[in-house]
């Protein structure tokens, strides 16, 4: 994408958060509306930077790490502003909501060394220009900032479980690609994929194993060995353990056989859209 060529596209790609737009209603289920933490807390709070270029990931965390997209350096010029973005009101809001999120992640000076350690600020800008341009946005936004950004930055930090919940199972937002690749899908593997989904069950089996083999124990003795209440019980249990273990070894054969057909077949559309979008492109 050239942003010459394709500017206001470029910049929709680079600002909008059209994903979190649709969850917004429920942000609230992911964080708070507050600031985010500076990133010396984040540091704190063990908390790792990874740099993310989508502006749907900014401020997301995910266990002992948190994405952050970079500072564009455009959004430090005055004249781009009036030049780009003022004219188109979601556009501007968003990149208000862009700076805001600085304000909140670079208070200190460590924080700005640890901004451009990790190349989310250009390492040519001065600690005092920062806090120059800064003070000017912040008295030109006001107190109440919220009030002039897009309604994403309403909210600091997210958690990526619950986006990725939300985006499994709300109404509105279920779909195959949904459910398969959540907001953020955090691996590609298989195996992770099931330890995720289906650790449960083998704590489940774990479990039953105990019982079943407590009654096997307590079969062999003179006082349950003969209660026929007892023995049937244990019957039941035993054959409700074999069903269990049957259909959950079968659930998951078929969703691995679902997952590998899903993910060939995307594979092969993909490839297909590619060629014929190739063999456009050629036409003189």
């Amino acid at each position: 994408m050239w942003p010459r060529k394709e500017m206001q596209r470029f910049l929709a790609a680079d600002l909008l958060t059209p994903r979190l737009g649709l969850l917004h209603d429920y942000l609230w289920l992911a964080g708070l509306p507050k600031p985010c933490r500076s990133l010396s807390r984040q540091r704190v709070m063990d908390r790792e930077i990874f740099v993310t270029e989508r502006p749907d990931e900014h401020m997301v965390w995910h266990r002992t790490r948190i994405l952050l997209k970079p500072l564009p350096e455009y959004l430090l010029c005055h004249d781009f502003w009036v030049a780009n973005l003022c004219a188109n009101n979601e556009l501007h809001a968003s990149a208000v909501g862009m700076l805001l999120s600085f304000s909140w992640l670079v208070n200190y000076q460590s924080d700005f060394a640890l901004a451009k350690e990790a190349g989310l600020i250009s390492r040519n800008l001065e600690w005092r220009e920062w806090t120059v341009f800064m003070a000017d946005f912040l008295s030109h936004v006001g107190e109440d900032a919220v009030v002039h950004v897009d309604r994403r930055y309403k909210y600091g930090e997210l958690r990526l479980s619950r986006l990725n919940t939300m985006t499994r199972y709300l109404p509105g937002m279920w779909s195959t690609n949904n459910f398969l690749r959540q907001y953020i899908s955090t691996s590609t593997w298989y195996q992770e994929f099931f330890e995720r989904n289906f650790s449960w069950l083998l704590g489940t089996f774990l479990y039953i194993s105990v019982i079943l083999s407590a009654m096997q124990v307590a079969l062999a003795t003179p006082q349950l060995g003969e209660n026929v209440p007892f023995q049937n019980m244990s019957y039941s249990i035993a054959v409700f353990t074999i069903t269990a273990v049957f259909l959950g070894v079968a659930t998951i054969s078929a969703v691995w056989f679902f997952l590998f057909c899903f993910h060939l077949l995307s594979t092969i559309a993909f490839t297909k859209r590619a060629l014929s979008s190739n063999k456009a492109n050629m036409v003189p």
